[in-house]
């Protein structure tokens, strides 16, 4: 299926012309749309396409980790505006947001183009009915998720359904209540829809919206405010317990190569961008934006790049997830630089000579989740155009295991429920090798969320439902994390015998700032380019619906 990625998405882009604005997209051409949408097979394959690295490429390829891991306190990183994210210092000008936000809208109008156009031109064409509807259902669960991540990052969204809209010279951002009754609209549509299993591996299932409809509803039942919390909790609980008891799905058995191409579309990826080697945006940037050096991967934009001390600290030694999440002293990789025998972490490395080829960085660890190695560490599947194969976790059956335990623990602090204990211990236990436990607290919850998701772009969303539920409790979690500390090594302490064992006298760099985290920050600002366009999305949002 995704040899056809290339032609389908040229379709899609011909059709909807997205520029710096998600004011600028494109309805789709008519014309194109009559000449294309033939069968069942040509829908499916555009759908295909809804989910290409390609069309989620302005999301991906930065903003993801750069919001989703850098504000969550996981992921350290300080140049330029790479780096505001991590010190909270990013404004409505931040290249990268404008990015991530058009990025979304782009999903958003490929997915309506689908949902618009689609159905009248198959149905000329003699399409079967259940055709166009199992094609609607995968866009408009695209289009959900596509908002879904809106709405966490940015709160009050413009509601689109159709592209002719983006060419209004007036649109408002919509409230969050309203985005998410869409969303929740959209999901409920897919989750009747989509089958149990899909003949072409990566297009949705049922299950991947019921576990979507799980943690939107969690998210919305996290607004203990709201007078219909307690319900949402309970609908949370019960498609998570649909896909936990009725899917058949498990656990992918190896965590080490979770995020490697071999476990594409493996029975615990729910939803995920597909993601190939074939040129600029057509896979995962994630090995050439995260690899230390050239001893790691051919092209290495990383070292400065790792995780933060807190969650350094956030493991248990003993936690067998810790090594495929981040490389630090002593981990050795057989799969990483196997001409040489594979790669071992030193702190320093030099040759002969004594020339430094590898230095430390001032967390003294580097990223391995989703870092391949060299292209031929993996049989070419990595590109020489940021392109690597393996694809990036949207929604992983993880995921859904422990939206069931948060949605137990509903507004309280801890919960005994015993399928929730059942698969909270699948993850701390069988796949973390901790021991079992009886009872689960919140906080125990949100540290095996943590540890489980890191670096992987959602850990941001478990601050954000926090916040919905104590903001003061998410922000002084934020400020624990104390992101300002780094290594600052003296001198006096280095063994001149062997750089590579040093203990660094650990100190808060004194360059930085303490970074102290607001409830402000929580929320995006709307990217500057957008407000200078239209105006009207500065003002205050607006409902959608009208009941």
């Amino acid at each position: 299926m995704k040899n056809i990625v290339r032609f389908v998405v040229t379709l899609t882009l011909t059709s909807a012309l997205v520029g710096c604005s998600f004011l600028n997209n494109q309805p789709q051409d008519t014309l194109t749309a009559d000449n294309y949408y033939t069968s069942a097979k040509a829908i499916e394959q555009n759908c295909y396409s809804l989910y290409s690295a390609k069309t989620w490429s302005n999301f991906q390829m930065s903003f993801m980790w750069m919001a989703g891991d850098e504000l969550a306190g996981d992921l350290f990183y300080t140049y330029d505006q790479e780096g505001q994210f991590y010190y909270m210092t990013f404004g409505s000008n931040n290249t990268y947001l404008t990015q991530g936000w058009t990025g979304l809208y782009r999903v958003i109008s490929f997915a309506n183009n689908i949902i618009n156009d689609m159905p009248t031109a198959a149905r000329k064409q003699g399409v079967s009915e259940d055709a166009i509807k199992q094609g609607l259902a995968q866009a408009r669960c695209a289009r959900a998720l596509a908002y879904y991540l809106l709405t966490e990052y940015w709160g009050a969204v413009t509601i689109v359904e159709d592209n002719l809209n983006m060419m209004n010279t007036t649109l408002y951002r919509n409230t969050q209540d309203h985005v998410y009754r869409f969303i929740v609209e959209d999901l409920e549509y897919a989750q009747a829809i989509l089958p149990p299993t899909q003949s072409v591996r990566g297009l949705p299932t049922c299950w991947s919206a019921k576990g979507l409809l799980a943690k939107v509803y969690l998210t919305m039942a996290s607004h203990l405010t709201n007078a219909k919390s307690a319900e949402y909790f309970e609908k949370a609980k019960t498609f998570a317990a649909e896909v936990i008891n009725n899917s058949g799905l498990t656990l992918y058995p190896d965590y080490s190569t979770l995020f490697d191409i071999e476990a594409n579309n493996c029975g615990e990826s729910l939803l995920a961008i597909q993601n190939m080697v074939g040129g600029y945006a057509m896979g995962n940037s994630r090995t050439a934006h995260w690899s230390r050096s050239t001893f790691v991967s051919d092209i290495a934009w990383g070292q400065g790049k790792g995780p933060t001390l807190s969650l350094q600290e956030s493991y248990d030694p003993a936690d067998a997830r810790r090594q495929w999440v981040y490389m630090t002293l002593g981990d050795y990789y057989p799969n990483i630089n196997k001409a040489e025998g594979g790669y071992t972490y030193y702190f320093v490395r030099r040759d002969a000579a004594g020339n430094k080829l590898e230095d430390n960085n001032e967390v003294l660890a580097n990223v391995k989740k989703y870092v391949l190695g060299k292209s031929a560490d993996c049989d070419g599947g990595v590109g020489d155009q940021q392109d690597a194969g393996n694809n990036t976790y949207l929604l992983r059956l993880a995921d859904v295991y422990l939206c069931y335990v948060e949605a137990c623990i509903g507004s309280g602090e801890s919960t005994t429920d015993p399928l929730a204990i059942t698969v909270f211990n699948r993850i701390h236990h069988d796949r973390a090798q901790l021991p079992e436990v009886s009872s689960i607290s919140y906080d125990d919850l949100i540290l095996e969320r943590r540890c489980e998701f890191a670096l992987e772009g959602i850990n941001f969303f478990d601050i954000k439902r926090m916040s919905y539920r104590d903001e003061k409790r998410a922000v002084a979690y934020l400020n624990r994390m104390e992101r300002h500390r780094s290594y600052y090594p003296d001198e006096a302490l280095r063994s001149l015998t062997n750089e590579n064992t040093w203990e660094p006298y650990i100190t808060p760099n004194p360059s930085y700032e303490p970074i102290l985290v607001t409830a402000k920050m929580l929320t995006l600002p709307v990217p500057g380019s957008e407000i200078t366009a239209m105006p009207s999305l500065n003002e205050d949002p607006k409902p959608y619906y009208n009941d």
